[in-house]
């Protein structure tokens, strides 16, 4: 992996693979570039600049540990327009998964310069109340059981056993505080978003409600609503090959401006 030190000492590590268009992937929590998106790095490579990092705090980007002040949206956000000011790849198109879509969106919003196009799955720009309760029940992870044993194994797996319940813990907190305060990640600023954006969600989500989905696809002056059949949350793991010719159908319509560069 490639690294960039961020002004305030922070490394991020990132993928930087295949050539032609750039787009930045950000997954989400509690996640890596490669256990979120790699699905979507493999496939995307063969006709796309692939810069794909682990945000702050995860996978390669540690050290530091993984924190989670209430704006860490916001911060995953501008640590990633300095990795765009750093690399200088030109306007990219950014797609997020989950956590990572929600920082796509206040990127572009921030950073009309560095952002193109947006594809943001998993997303509702809020922390709705059935988001905040679930959240809830996710304390203590000692007490986590079956139902949760592939989600704990991917976590120790991609960070450790040891930021295991850091990383839930900090997750809940923050998530319970911006929900305390409005609820808003990035459904307010996401008026501001002036370039394409294509929300796609599955139609088994849970806590990121359709309502909620839809009111911020509206939100958005050329945003546009997916939703995915027969998927949940991941949807690049439940139905990869359906949001992959989403992907790029909406890519050829913005890839024009690219290539007459």
């Amino acid at each position: 992996m490639h690294r960039v030190a961020l002004s305030d000492g922070v490394t991020i590590a990132y993928h930087d693979e295949g050539a032609g268009p750039p787009l930045l992937l950000l997954h989400g929590f509690p996640g890596t570039a490669r256990s979120h998106l790699g699905v979507l790095i493999d496939a995307l490579r063969a006709d796309y600049r692939v810069l794909a990092p682990d945000l702050r705090g995860y996978g390669a980007s540690r050290p530091p540990a993984r924190s989670f002040p209430p704006d860490f949206y916001q911060r995953d956000a501008a640590d990633m327009a300095a990795l765009l000011d750093a690399l200088q790849p030109g306007p990219v198109v950014v797609v997020g998964f989950s956590d990572g879509s929600e920082s796509a969106i206040l990127l572009a919003a921030a950073r009309p310069d560095l952002v193109r196009g947006v594809v943001a799955i998993g997303v509702s720009g809020v922390i709705s109340s059935s988001m905040a309760a679930s959240a809830r029940t996710w304390l203590p992870t000692s007490a986590w059981g079956p139902a949760r044993a592939a989600w704990r194994a991917e976590i120790v797996a991609d960070q450790g056993e040891e930021q295991l319940e850091p990383l839930i813990a900090g997750w809940v907190a923050a998530a319970l505080a911006i929900h305390q305060a409005g609820g808003n990640i990035c459904y307010t600023e996401a008026a501001a978003v002036r370039c394409p954006v294509m929300l796609v969600n599955g139609d088994g989500e849970v806590n990121n409600l359709q309502e909620d989905f839809l009111r911020l696809a509206a939100r958005i002056p050329a945003g546009r609503a997916v939703i995915v059949p027969a998927s949940g949350h991941s949807i690049q793991v439940d139905q990869p090959e359906v949001l992959l010719a989403h992907m790029r159908a909406f890519l050829a319509e913005i890839d024009g401006d690219w290539q007459e560069r």
